[in-house]
């Protein structure tokens, strides 16, 4: 891969940084989405409640610009170097997809949480939905990180 222009790499590189500080939001999503209690109507932390939705919403505002950078810098160029790469980028931009609407449907969950009827059920939902996104979301930087370090090789 030494043949391909150093804008490449760096821009590899630079998302590998947004990766870290992504994971970063991710560990205070999953440290708020653990310690939120509930018991019968009443929300007992609502501090955690608070930093799930404030954490929630950076990564609800903050993505879709890291999905879009990653797609029309990297996936793009990866597309053009090999059926097996052009493979990839499009698996990755579907997942990109799903994770929008799954960020979207947690972000609504979190905004609406105190309207529910049934509150302890509401927050046991909420953190079993933060908790499937978060992990989807660190497989998925993952295995892009592996394949951007197979080029960078």
């Amino acid at each position: 891969m030494a043949s391909l222009d150093p804008g490449f790499h760096q821009e590899i590189r630079s998302l590998h940084q947004e990766h870290e500080e992504l994971m970063a939001q991710l560990d205070k999503l999953d440290s708020a989405l653990e310690q939120m209690v509930c018991y019968t109507e009443v929300l007992t932390d609502l501090a955690m409640a608070n930093q799930a939705t404030a954490t929630g919403k950076w990564i609800a505002d903050w993505l879709p610009h890291h999905y879009a950078h990653e797609e029309t810098s990297v996936l793009e160029t990866m597309a053009r170097m090999s059926p097996e790469l052009a493979s990839f980028a499009r698996e990755m931009k579907r997942q990109h997809s799903e994770m929008r609407v799954r960020l979207e449907g947690l972000r609504d969950h979190i905004a609406h949480i105190g309207e529910q009827g049934n509150l302890e059920s509401a927050v046991a939902d909420l953190k079993r939905e933060g908790k499937d996104l978060t992990r989807m979301i660190r497989l998925h930087m993952a295995t892009e990180d592996k394949k951007f370090a197979g080029l960078e090789n």
